[in-house]
């Protein structure tokens, strides 16, 4: 199958004249940022008509986040809300195009945001659990389909519409409710895991037969083209620190028989994907004498056994949302490439990759027609929001605009710039600069450090609470959003460039990268501030003990101290990845790369936020920072979110913490308080 590439037809939207004259616009506001709605992955259905996908949007008032199904035509038309749900997501057409699937946790009460309720056991508790849902996809009522104890994770349409596969908890024994319910609950780590298995559904019948009991954590089922078998992903253990021991599994479809490896492999394997025939399933996967770090790389093998072959072994990028051509022919994916994502084919029985999409943007949630050779997928850049788009390969047309009032905004400029590290190395990252820019002046500069460490600023709309670089361009910064090594869009050398080096090269780069922002005549070297989520925060702590050149930080679920930080959070296997063993097994790797070993250095303003319930980078972390620098003197505040994992997930969290932040930036390295401001709409 020839396909050419997506070209300039898919721009051409970045072009249509404006209706809101330039010196019309406002400044992009907080709240503006919580009004961006979100567009979520697509499904185009069988025959290439429709486009089903989901739109996210934060209800400040009820302080809840909503998840809706809408469907659009692809030949034009005006979407239309699909689902009458607050908590609709992952829709899915049945093969035959009459259905749609989709999950939901709908019930009279719940928690907020409509997710259900974890006891101490790690167990659903009271309040709506997620199931199945149907509906027709001409519409009328959805139906619930499955009535799962403890919630439905994924489901899969069996080929002939008449199933489906889904993916549940154990559910609690008899036993196991009464000490619940008398909160006779004491939890022994590491035991008593609440594995999920699987099982699969009559959609006439409504009857659920239990297929796969094992003691795994179950995922991503996957039904062979003749009914008879599914494949699907499996942990040992619902830990986090055990998500790269992930194998693929096959089990008959009736329930007989054992589930098989379909190969052993130290490294994980993942994502299985069936040929239309049947003969052939293609998976991602990474040997496992390269450890827990590296790139997963594209596989085929037969489901009967074999040695797999590698696809495009030299495509040095991760395959993402890897789907065969309906001739089985070709396969496509995503995949992340420096500051942009596109859309790539290759031919299955290997060959040259061949890049479909082009331009500064990031192309996801692929979804493909098998009755018509038609794409859908979604397309974001630094000034507009993910949309959908769908394609007949010639020319992609732009099918939605859910964000029509960023059109009265003054948007910030973005480009990308590139720089050389202190050894030589290219660097690479995005700047945004201020609204009604003027070349020759210096501007204060805000240094936004991405998390992972392998995160990456992408070319995509900064429209949330981790990067709102707008907002900053409106009120006269510069944003600096640096990639820096261990960045993973750049290749497999570069994302390892880190390794026992926490702190050293990737806090180097960031450092040369504002000394040529500074050489560029851009940044004003005496308004600099730095912030950071995660590993962001993590190099934020790191900078504020080695350097003064920054007058305010913010360090957010940042770590501090690695001795402590292993034992305590979740990850252990990542860490020993980046520094090489335990740090009992080497103290001085660990030291080296903490803040804390430094903090006597520290003189900069910190602002600290955390959420309380973070088990990735756990609350001590924060308090050891606050503690270290309120001892040294060191002027400091610590702000924690209650209820708040990881990451900040309730709307007034959200805002909170954008509106926080800047002040505190604004009062630290401009000299001015900050005070509360309203919505370009007034509100």
């Amino acid at each position: 199958m020839k396909v050419p590439m997506l070209a300039c037809a898919c721009c051409a939207w970045l072009f249509l004249p404006v209706q809101v004259r330039a010196q019309d616009k406002l400044p992009m506001t907080f709240d503006d940022v919580i009004g961006v709605k979100q567009v979520g992955a697509t499904k185009i259905s069988p025959d290439g008509n429709h486009v089903l996908y989901t739109l996210s949007y934060a209800d400040l008032k009820a302080n809840e986040n909503h998840s809706e199904i809408w469907i659009v035509p692809t030949g034009g038309g005006k979407p239309r809300r699909f689902t009458s749900g607050k908590n609709d997501r992952a829709p899915d057409w049945s093969p035959d195009g009459q259905w749609i699937a989709f999950l939901s946790a709908r019930g009279d009460a719940g928690p907020a945001g409509g997710a259900p309720a974890k006891t101490a056991a790690g167990g659903a508790g009271e309040g709506p659990r997620v199931q199945v849902y149907l509906i027709s996809a001409f519409g009328g009522e959805a139906e619930k389909l499955t009535d799962s104890k403890t919630g439905v994770t994924a489901f899969a349409w069996s080929p002939d519409s008449r199933q489906i596969a889904f993916v549940a908890q154990r559910p609690f024994t008899d036993a196991e409710e009464k000490r619940q319910k008398d909160k006779d609950d004491a939890v022994v780590v590491d035991t008593n895991f609440r594995f999920s298995h699987l099982w699969v559904i009559d959609i006439e019948s409504k009857k659920a037969r239990e297929i796969v009991k094992s003691d795994l954590v179950i995922s991503d089922p996957q039904w062979s083209p003749d009914g008879k078998r599914l494949a699907y992903t499996a942990h040992p253990t619902p830990r986090a620190d055990d998500g790269s021991l992930s194998d693929i599994y096959l089990a008959n479809a009736d329930g007989n028989g054992s589930p098989r490896k379909l190969l052993e492999n130290e490294g994980p394997d993942s994502a299985p994907r069936w040929s239309p025939d049947g003969k052939w399933i293609a998976f991602n996967s990474r040997e496992g004498k390269k450890g827990v770090l590296g790139f997963q790389h594209l596989h085929v093998m037969s489901p009967e056994g074999g040695k797999p072959r590698a696809i495009a072994p030299d495509f040095d990028a991760p395959a993402q949302n890897v789907m065969w051509s309906h001739d089985g022919a070709t396969l496509y994916f995503q995949a992340a490439q420096r500051t942009t994502q596109q859309i790539f084919s290759v031919p299955a029985a290997g060959g040259a990759v061949t890049q479909l999409t082009a331009g500064d943007a990031a192309y996801a949630g692929l979804s493909l027609a098998h009755r018509a050779d038609k794409f859908a997928f979604t397309r974001s850049d630094l000034l507009h929001p993910a949309e959908v788009f769908a394609s007949s390969f010639e020319e992609p047309a732009k099918l939605t605009d859910h964000n029509p009032q960023l059109k009265k905004l003054a948007l910030g400029r973005g480009e990308v710039i590139r720089w050389k590290g202190k050894d030589g190395m290219e660097i690479e990252g995005l700047l945004i600069y201020p609204v009604g820019y003027k070349p020759g002046e210096r501007y204060p500069l805000l240094a936004n450090i991405h998390g992972g460490p392998s995160g990456v600023w992408a070319q995509t709309f900064p429209g949330n609470w981790v990067n709102y670089a707008h907002v900053w361009a409106g009120k006269g910064w510069l944003v600096f959003l640096p990639n820096v090594r261990g960045s993973s869009s750049y290749g497999e050398k570069f994302l390892l460039a880190n390794i026992r080096d926490w702190g050293g090269g990737d806090y180097q780069d960031i450092q040369s990268g504002l000394d040529e922002l500074v050489k560029r005549g851009i940044a004003d070297p005496d308004k600099l501030g730095q912030s950071g989520w995660s590993y962001g925060g993590y190099m934020t702590a790191w900078t504020l003990t080695q350097t003064n050149r920054f007058k305010a930080v913010m360090v957010g679920a940042g770590l501090t101290n690695m001795f402590s930080m292993y034992s305590t959070n979740d990850l252990q296997r990542i860490l020993e990845g980046y520094f090489g063993t335990t740090p009992w097994n080497d103290l001085d790797a660990y030291s080296r790369a903490s803040a804390m070993s430094f903090i006597k250095q520290a003189r900069t303003p910190t602002l600290i936020m955390h959420g309380s319930n973070d088990t990735r980078v756990p609350i001590g972390q924060a308090q050891e920072l606050y503690m270290g620098l309120r001892k040294n003197n060191v002027p400091v505040q610590m702000v924690l979110f209650p209820r708040e994992g990881h990451g900040l997930t309730e709307p007034r969290h959200q805002l909170d913490k954008m509106k926080r932040e800047y002040a505190w930036f604004a009062k630290h390295v401009l000299g001015r308080e900050e005070t509360a401001e309203k919505s370009s709409s007034g509100k």
